[in-house]
């Protein structure tokens, strides 16, 4: 992706209802797509909540739920390409093994993370 600033739309607040409810929305979402797999979520939960809020907070300001990772309007002349799970997302967790929003991952990525957190990894 592209280092460009994002759009400048201020997220909504965070007792807004219709963020409330984007966010119930975006939550299950992620849950479901995890569900049927073939992927993970990003083995840090504090990465993946801030993802999801950005999906929430790009569903109510701009009605769909683009790539937070990505500039908004860069994602909206792409359309449909860039609304999660983007098109690219395959090829991100193929290179690197999560995609660029860190937001799903492959299941060796996310073995070899935990790994890692218990001190069995490089």
């Amino acid at each position: 992706m592209t280092d460009a600033p994002r759009a400048a739309d201020p997220p909504p607040p965070p007792d807004d209802p219709a963020r409330a409810k984007a966010l119930s929305r975006a939550r299950k979402f992620v849950e479901t797509y995890v569900a049927k797999g073939p992927y993970e979520l990003y083995p840090e939960a504090e990465v993946v909540d801030n993802v999801v809020r950005g999906l929430a907070d790009n569903l109510v300001a701009h009605g769909r739920m683009y790539c937070p990772c990505a500039p908004v309007e860069e994602s909206k002349q792409k359309g449909s390409e860039m609304v999660c799970p983007c098109k690219p997302h395959h090829e991100d967790i193929t290179r690197q093994g999560y995609c660029d929003c860190a937001l799903f991952a492959s299941p060796d990525f996310v073995s070899a993370e935990r790994l890692k957190k218990k001190g069995g990894g490089a």
